[in-house]
């Protein structure tokens, strides 16, 4: 419309001129910015496009974040493929997208937030340890799901089987948290902080946390498409530069952190402050992958029967934006 508008202006040297420069201005924009998908919209680990984009410092760099949420990683990297996000904010277990043919590669690891998440039944329920869990229903967001494989890592760990638990499929953390309070599944890979209030309340139980079960894992890793990489790799490096500044912040920033991420996480205070010291010293800020971890994020699929080898780092992840 804008185009039209100033085609028809009465100077038409002058039209043609200000039309180029609108449309270089629109496509200088728009080459700026950066659609960035979560698997989720209450996690902590997933506020940092939040973040940057409160306290200005994407903004500096001279580049846009728009932030989309998915209900789970397969519907995201989905969307990737389709050419809907530039950048995932994600987590190690996605590795087993890029495995079977997803256009994109790890292009920064920056945190082992796996406190975040935790194996929790209802209070009244008998289990008392995983190997209780046996024959039970788990609810997780999607199939390939970073939730999916915490449970089905946790449950091998006790020398449980892969028919040993069902697992069910809910979509977001409120829809997972929903099928357990409403007893349609026995157990969930949820939320640790949310699991907090509830237990407080008297409604579950958190049974084990992800974290004290996991250790040996890159669990937040940032992926780009190959378009990105290919097309825009100067927007990348400003992105990742701004993305380890943010969580610099971050981490010297308690109570803006916390203020900002709260829009998201939905969290009381005390809830929220718990969560920044539970979650926030795992969070690193130079990006480069651990190579020991990332051959345990491989062989954890492999164990779980869900990648039948593991493959070469270099089809996986690359730190050449890491500049």
């Amino acid at each position: 419309m804008l185009i039209r508008a100033l085609a028809v202006s009465s100077s038409r040297g002058l039209g043609v001129a200000v039309i180029a420069l609108a449309f270089l201005s629109a496509s200088a924009s728009a080459a700026d910015k950066i659609r960035v998908g979560t698997p989720e919209s209450t996690g902590f680990s997933f506020g940092v496009p939040d973040v940057g984009n409160e306290t200005g410092i994407f903004k500096k760099y001279g580049i846009e974040v728009e932030r989309i949420d998915f209900a789970g990683g397969a519907k995201m990297h989905q969307a990737m493929d389709a050419g809907a996000l530039d950048v995932i904010s994600g987590t190690g277990s996605d590795m087993l997208f890029l495995t079977k043919g997803a256009p994109e590669r790890g292009v920064a690891a920056y945190a082992n937030d796996l406190n975040a998440i935790s194996l929790v039944v209802r209070a009244d329920d008998p289990a008392r340890k995983i190997e209780d869990l046996k024959g039970k229903t788990v609810g997780t967001s999607t199939t390939g799901s970073f939730t999916s494989w915490i449970a089905k890592t946790i449950a091998a760990q006790h020398g449980l089987g892969p028919d040993d638990l069902k697992i069910a499929y809910l979509g977001t953390m409120s829809g997972i948290i929903a099928g357990l309070l409403t007893s349609n599944v026995d157990v969930i890979t949820g939320p640790t902080s949310r699991s907090l209030i509830l237990q407080n309340e008297g409604k579950v139980r958190i049974l084990v946390n992800a974290g004290d079960e996991i250790q040996n894992f890159i669990a937040n890793v940032v992926y780009a498409s190959n378009s990105m990489m290919k097309d825009r790799p100067d927007d990348l490096r400003k992105f990742l530069r701004a993305w380890f500044e943010t969580i610099r912040f971050m981490k010297d920033h308690k109570a803006e952190t916390v203020r900002i991420t709260q829009k998201s996480t939905q969290l009381p205070d005390d809830i929220a402050s718990k969560g920044y010291d539970l979650e926030m010293p795992s969070f690193f800020t130079d990006g480069h992958f651990d190579r020991k971890k990332l051959a345990a994020v491989q062989q954890s699929l492999v164990d779980l029967k869900l990648l039948e080898r593991a493959v070469p780092d270099d089809t996986l992840i690359t730190e050449a934006f890491l500049q």
